[in-house]
């Protein structure tokens, strides 16, 4: 096609066109009225609101508000501090922010937890552990522990632990843990268990065990060094390993190991302990243990006790979840100025993780017995299981040689079951 034969065909479209041009037009020419009247609506709204704001309408603006325009507009001035304030008007809502307190919720909401210790119990009766009156029976709730624990501000810790038995409810522990004294110093005020050694310091659910070894229930009976007062601990920071120092005092009266008959008869507990890591896979802790105190309540008889205690610990870093090994000694000597030779005890016991939730131990027990004036001896082996860590399983297989009577075969079995949040135990 020629060129003079494209200009036909430019011209009917160019005619085609103005119609579409003219449509256009229209369309903008209504948005434009519709945005004129929505701008007035707004303006009436305005002065609506303005009117029981109670501020005078604003001068109506000479043209129309072109929306489009956009300008920049400076900052008020400030209000000179002689212009009187105005009243704000009652519909005017200004939000607060109150400040969160973390610490606040845990103080009248503290870590609640209860657990509960069921034994049973299976083989010849029993009269030399707890004497023949009170001998274990075949099935019971031993003990349900119930703690408390919770920050009483950002300098103190409130814990308390209360032991519900057959026989009633004790308070087992219940102290103020000062958390932030100077020189780096820690320090309990209030009914705790004496830092002696290491079974000394758990609790009933945290032992690896059913019962309590020899030299523990010989020497400081069921319930332990347990007694009112003041402890004082102190980390020593050195490149070699760990160290921490402990200093106790208390009110002296703990049943048949010591006694007061008047305020000076405190007794007191001192505790070092060394803990360092040999491998990635393993560490130990060593502990040295001293405690004095009046033994009579009528005479004065010196009671002191002396201890050492070893702890290691094997966890291999890729199959610590399936595999562990803790081996364990704790030895205690008791000198007594009523009596004319000392009394020894020990125990060593090793644990092994046989698969994620099944674990396996031996423990050998000697200790001299006050009472008889003879050494008991006993052995024993445990088998546990752990469903998860809110629940417990575990038998317990010993035979146990009470001085010079005849040997006593047992099966012991425990079931542990925990509820609420439990804050952890010193390990």
């Amino acid at each position: 096609m020629t060129r003079r034969g494209h200009f036909p065909f430019f011209l009917i479209v160019l005619l085609c066109a103005q119609p579409l041009f003219a449509q256009q037009d229209d369309r903008i020419q209504q948005l434009e009225q519709k945005l004129d009247a929505l701008v007035r609506q707004a303006n009436d709204l305005r002065d609506e609101i303005n009117k029981l704001k109670g501020v005078a309408p604003a001068t109506p603006p000479a043209e129309a508000e072109d929306l489009t325009k956009v300008t920049e507009v400076s900052p008020p001035a400030t209000q000179s501090t002689a212009a009187p304030a105005l009243t704000p008007a009652l519909t005017d809502v200004q939000t607060i922010n109150n400040p969160i307190n973390t610490g606040a919720s845990k103080v009248f909401n503290p870590d609640t937890s209860v657990i509960g210790n069921f034994i049973g119990r299976a083989g010849k009766a029993n009269p030399y552990e707890f004497g023949p009156n009170n001998q274990r029976p075949p099935m019971q709730l031993d003990e349900a522990e119930v703690a408390f624990e919770a920050f009483v501000d950002p300098y103190m810790k409130g814990k308390f632990f209360l032991s519900v038995t057959p026989e009633g409810i004790d308070v087992e522990e219940g102290y103020a843990n000062l958390l932030t004294l100077p020189h780096d110093l820690t320090a309990k005020i209030g009914k705790m268990k004496a830092t002696f050694g290491k079974d000394n310091t758990w609790h009933t659910h945290v032992r690896p065990w059913v019962d309590q070894p020899l030299v523990i229930h010989n020497f400081f009976g069921d319930e332990g060094l347990n007694d009112r007062g003041v402890s004082l601990s102190k980390a020593f920071t050195n490149d070699f390993a760990y160290v921490e120092a402990t200093g106790e005092a208390f009110s002296g009266d703990v049943d048949d190991v010591f006694a007061r008959h008047n305020n000076n008869d405190l007794f007191y507990n001192g505790h070092v302990k060394l803990f360092k890591d040999i491998s990635e896979n393993s560490n130990i802790e060593l502990g040295t243990s001293y405690a004095r105190g009046n033994a009579s309540d009528a005479l004065a008889v010196t009671n002191q006790f002396g201890g050492v205690d070893v702890t290691y610990r094997w966890k291999p870093l890729q199959q610590g979840l399936y595999r562990s090994f803790i081996g364990r000694f704790e030895g205690v000597l008791d000198d007594r100025d009523d009596i004319d030779h000392r009394l020894k005890g020990f125990y060593t016991s090793a644990d092994y993780q046989l698969a994620q939730r099944w674990f396996t131990g031996v423990r050998l027990d000697r200790a001299d017995n006050l009472t008889s004036g003879r050494t008991d001896k006993g052995v024993s082996a445990t088998l546990t299981f752990w469903p998860s860590e809110f629940s417990q399983f575990r038998t317990q297989l010993r035979r146990t040689s009470y001085g010079g009577a005849k040997s006593i075969t047992e099966l012991l079995f425990g079931m542990q079951f925990s509820i609420g949040a439990h804050g952890a135990h010193t390990f």
